[in-house]
């Protein structure tokens, strides 16, 4: 994973800094919290004081999207590991084509009774 994007995702996982908060009412009425904006990415937005909505760079929001989808596909690939060992060999009965059609054949004859009395509308 790039250093940048660690970087970036450590600023959002960081959480918010001293006055990195906006009023709603404010965002429009003043600012000088665009500063702020600048150098930490985010805000939080409050409503009397309450978290309402907050807001990302570009770059950041970009940066944690791309941060899921890392986690998202390791997260992917230990699931699909853990699921192969979780198979015994036994199990994993890895069969060719032709062995498959063998098979096949073989289960069509052992069961060619059952099969014909479905067919012939017996049972």
């Amino acid at each position: 994973m790039a250093m940048d994007l660690m970087k970036d995702v450590d600023v959002f996982l960081g959480g918010f800094q001293l006055g990195s908060h906006v009023g709603i009412t404010d965002l429009q009425r003043k600012t000088d919290w665009r500063q702020g904006f600048a150098t930490s990415k985010m805000v939080e937005i409050l409503d009397r004081n309450q978290p309402f909505a907050v807001m990302l760079k570009p770059e950041l929001f970009d940066a944690v999207r791309k941060y899921i989808a890392v986690l998202e596909r390791q997260l992917e690939e230990l699931q699909i590991e853990a699921l192969f060992t979780q198979l015994s060999e036994e199990r994993m009965n890895w069969t060719t084509g032709d062995d498959l059609k063998q098979k096949a054949k073989e289960s069509f004859r052992d069961r060619k009774e059952l099969i014909r009395g479905l067919l012939d509308g017996d049972q």
